[in-house]
């Protein structure tokens, strides 16, 4: 079988009720290595953990949101220092690049939590650069950041049992999974 079979028969086994160690045992070997396979496996949406945890699913897409509107209006602003063309970009990079995260956080796709995670941990530095002229601001800044990403990752935590930070969970050399 090649990739996209084998990912299709994963979607397969379990919408059919295989439990996800039955089917990583049934596919394992294959054409796909066992770490992609489980990545597959792991960051299969769960139609009852998203039920479970919808209010912090909905608590996350709401601060993205905020965010995102935020990050419209402070492009905006631009207006006056840059000029039209400076402020729509900063609209459409400031304002939009966190509604596509909150997007993806209620899509319930795995690959964005890890993405917004990594993302904004490397944003940490430059954030702390402004930290001798206003300590106060800036510290409450990196404060909600940090915030943010810790909320971010117990979410994913929380949906996507089966994966660690990045990649699937491996325990002692194997894979695991819950059932």
């Amino acid at each position: 079988m090649d990739r996209q079979a084998i990912k299709r028969r994963v979607v397969e086994m379990l919408e059919g009720g295989h439990s996800r160690s039955e089917t990583f045992k049934a596919l394992s070997g294959g054409k796909v290595k066992d770490r992609v396979l489980a990545g597959w496996i792991g960051g299969r949406r769960d139609p009852v953990l998203r039920k479970r945890h919808a209010v912090k699913v909905n608590i996350l897409v709401a601060l993205m949101g905020i965010w995102g509107l935020l990050g419209g209006i402070a492009g905006l602003v631009q207006i006056n220092d840059g000029g039209i063309v400076m402020a729509v970009a900063m609209v459409l990079i400031v304002g939009v690049i966190p509604l596509l995260f909150a997007w993806g956080f209620y899509q319930g796709i795995a690959v964005v939590y890890t993405i917004y995670i990594t993302f904004t941990i490397s944003q940490i530095p430059r954030e702390l650069a402004g930290f001798s002229e206003e300590p106060v601001s800036t510290l409450l800044g990196v404060a909600f950041i940090l915030a943010m990403v810790f909320y971010a990752a117990w979410v994913k935590s929380l949906l996507f049992p089966d994966l660690a930070m990045i990649g699937p969970k491996k325990i002692k050399g194997q894979f695991v999974f819950t059932n």
